[in-house]
């Protein structure tokens, strides 16, 4: 059997991911997918068996490339505000640029296909972890306030994809000013003032 080719896996997750955009997930058909691909639909069915296993494996591939563009490029040893400041401005930069990733998941979330098998739980552990680990630096620290972690992420990255969405229905951006405010709001959310 021969190997598997990288590139053609992923033309096809990408080009799944476009669709998804424009058609949904229930619109998504694989013989419409190999055509848009320009890939023969048997092709198609040599990477991934089913609609279903495409649909997880392009979450997985999502949640893998979101979260390293999400810790891109932010300095060891910022002070806990900054660092948080930081992942926060690189998510919503991930929500203005990619505002496919957003439909994707929020579509995926409320469909048949999710369901959290152990290997996906484990996974998304993994790459949550690092965010994780600076929420609980921050509580640690008597900063952050002492809630769940994946709590509070959840919570601002659900202002700022809010935020993003916004901006990308009106075909603009979120200026500074706009940020700014994004930020401070969302810092007052997790802080802990009670110190």
């Amino acid at each position: 059997m021969r190997p598997k080719d990288e590139a053609k896996e992923q033309l096809i997750l990408d080009t799944a991911l476009a669709m998804i955009f424009r058609v949904g997930l229930s619109g998504l058909k694989m013989s419409d997918l190999a055509k848009e691909a320009g890939l023969a639909t048997g092709t198609v069915y040599i990477y991934f068996k089913d609609k279903e296993e495409l649909i997880r494996r392009l979450y997985l591939y999502l949640t893998r490339k979101s979260t390293a563009d999400l810790a891109a490029e932010i300095p060891a040893g910022l002070p806990l505000k900054a660092k948080i400041h930081a992942l926060a401005y690189n998510y919503l930069q991930i929500c203005l640029q990619h505002p496919e990733y957003d439909a994707f998941f929020e579509q995926y979330y409320r469909s048949p296909y999710f369901a959290e098998t152990a290997e996906q739980l484990t996974e998304e552990t993994s790459l949550m972890q690092p965010i994780v680990e600076v929420v609980l630096q921050g509580q640690q620290e008597g900063i952050i306030k002492n809630a769940d972690p994946e709590l509070l992420v959840m919570l601002v990255c659900g202002m700022i994809s809010e935020a993003a969405r916004q901006a990308n229905y009106a075909q603009r951006t979120v200026s500074e000013a706009e940020w700014q405010t994004i930020f401070a709001v969302l810092w007052d959310g997790v802080v802990n003032y009670g110190l």
